[in-house]
């Protein structure tokens, strides 16, 4: 039977050839061993998970976390796979490794980032899936990748044959979900580990500004608000080197500085004075319409009298001058 080999993001599988199969015989024929229709032994998801870390301890990095809902996924895959005798990483309804481990509530909410690998082969051991995933990069980085901290295994038997499916998985920023499992029927998340990072509403100004929770970090809030971490620092006046905490205010987004808007003003006026007073301007009139309205204006009461008055002085003068021209 040729290899059949696979390559994706997530994986390369293979079956092992009939070569290989025909010299496995050959060698138990020759000790003596008598070929039975028996099962292989039965191989299972944490002896899986044990060679694999077996496998990081050679290339000096530490052991993945066993996660609870990778465990679920992985053998949720595992035994589709099994219902259909084929290899596949995609779910009965489509969905990837990435989808069914957020669908399960791994990350809580937060960007998280899963890599899949997927084997099958008669009388195939946990420990020769691992050497097979060391083929190539793609497989080779689900088991090394740096940022990876959680693993979930699932392994099922079926006619001879053993499939194997290891799934790994991180929360942005390289941390570990440290997932619990999740509620019956909800696929919900439920406590511990990180805070997933959830957006907040705009203030009325349009300034966003990020409250710190438990296990957030500045690179896992600047990749759920869609900002190059420089950006996000440079907002905030840190460094790569500078850390938040529980509590801490992180800017996303700064707030319009009100403009303020110029109102037309009137002309101040000059404070009052004291009153100035003007005397009238007088206005010159004819010599004739000046008469008459000072004679108009003469009571006739008053004119008889002056009239009587300058008739006495008359007659006084006149008798003066009489009385002088006798003399």
């Amino acid at each position: 039977m040729p290899p059949s080999v696979r390559t994706s993001r997530f994986t390369t599988t293979r079956r092992p050839t009939l070569m290989a199969g025909l010299v496995l015989l050959a060698a138990a024929l020759l000790s003596g061993a008598s070929r039975t229709e028996a099962a292989p032994s039965r191989q299972s998801a944490s002896q899986l998970i044990d060679a694999v870390n077996q496998f990081r301890a050679a290339n000096g990095m530490g052991p993945l976390n066993v996660d609870p809902i990778l465990m679920l996924v992985a053998q949720t895959q595992t035994d589709y796979n099994l219902s259909t005798g084929e290899l596949s990483h995609y779910g009965p309804d489509g969905s990837r490794p990435r989808d069914q481990a957020i669908a399960a509530g791994y990350g809580g909410g937060a960007t998280v980032f899963i890599s899949e690998n997927i084997a099958m082969g008669t009388g195939l051991s946990t420990a020769g899936a691992v050497e097979m995933w060391t083929g190539d990069e793609p497989h080779l980085n689900t088991m090394l990748g740096q940022y990876y901290r959680d693993v979930g295994a699932g392994v099922g038997e079926t006619a001879g044959d053993t499939y194997f499916t290891l799934v790994t998985g991180y929360v942005a920023g390289g941390l570990s979900a440290k997932s619990t499992v999740p509620a019956a029927g909800s696929g919900a998340f439920t406590g511990g580990g990180p805070q997933p990072v959830i957006t907040v509403t705009p203030r009325p100004d349009g300034a966003v500004v990020h409250v710190v929770e438990e296990g957030q970090t500045l690179w896992t809030i600047a990749a759920v608000y869609g900002l190059d971490l420089a950006q996000l620092l440079s907002l905030n006046g840190m460094t790569e080197d500078s850390f938040v905490h529980p509590g801490d205010l992180v800017v996303i987004r700064a707030g319009s500085t009100a403009t303020p808007t110029t109102l037309p003003s009137a002309t101040p006026s000059p404070s009052p004075g004291p009153a100035t007073v003007n005397p009238p301007t007088p206005t010159a009139a004819p010599f004739g319409s000046n008469l008459l309205a000072q004679v108009s204006a003469v009571n006739p009461r008053d004119l008889l009298a002056g009239g009587c008055v300058a008739a006495w002085v008359i007659i006084v003068i006149a008798g003066l001058v009489v009385a002088v021209r006798k003399l």
